[in-house]
């Protein structure tokens, strides 16, 4: 049986441990100043009177956003649900995310969740895989910058970003 056929293409979770209190990951993930440790090369968060939030100021149900990543993509939407130091849902492009926390142990568990991400014939597996990659790659940054001090994102604006994994073309071998 070919289980391609039945996988969801169009949605996908994540799960990620860290060796900190579930607060500082909630922080790092719900303010700006988190959100630039490990994420963004600048975030904001307005909250429904368009006021823009302080950068160590949690953000709330209702709040809408600006992203920027270092490479020159950005993206505006909304936090659509917060449950403060535990989860946080937002509008992420035509898509919808969530990352939820919890206490395991003496660590902390993220889930993240994404869906509503499109499934065409040739889109589907880009769109998912080029996602999914990309949270790997900034849920284990959030590790290094929580547990290690160390940002490992590149800074050269002539590298290929982490936002361009799956969509650059194969070098000669």
């Amino acid at each position: 049986m070919d289980t391609k056929e039945f996988y969801d293409w169009s949605r996908f979770q994540v799960i990620h441990y860290y060796s900190v209190p579930v607060e500082r990951v909630f922080e790092a993930w719900a303010t700006a100043r988190g959100l630039e440790s490990f994420f963004l090369e600048h975030a904001s968060f307005r909250n429904a009177a368009g006021d823009t939030r302080a950068p160590d100021e949690p953000t709330t149900t209702g709040d809408r956003y600006h992203w920027e990543w270092r490479h020159g993509h950005n993206l505006e939407g909304e936090i659509y649900n917060v449950v403060p130091g535990r989860s946080m849902a937002f509008t992420f492009g035509d898509m919808e995310a969530e990352v939820r926390m919890a206490d395991v142990g003496d660590r902390t568990e993220l889930i993240l969740r994404q869906w509503s991400i499109p499934n065409t014939d040739e889109g589907r597996a880009s769109g998912h895989l080029n996602c999914r990659s990309c949270w790997v790659f900034f849920l284990a940054n959030l590790q290094s910058v929580l547990e290690q001090g160390v940002d490992l994102r590149d800074k050269d604006p002539t590298k290929a970003s982490s936002m361009e994994i799956g969509f650059q073309p194969l070098s000669e071998v």
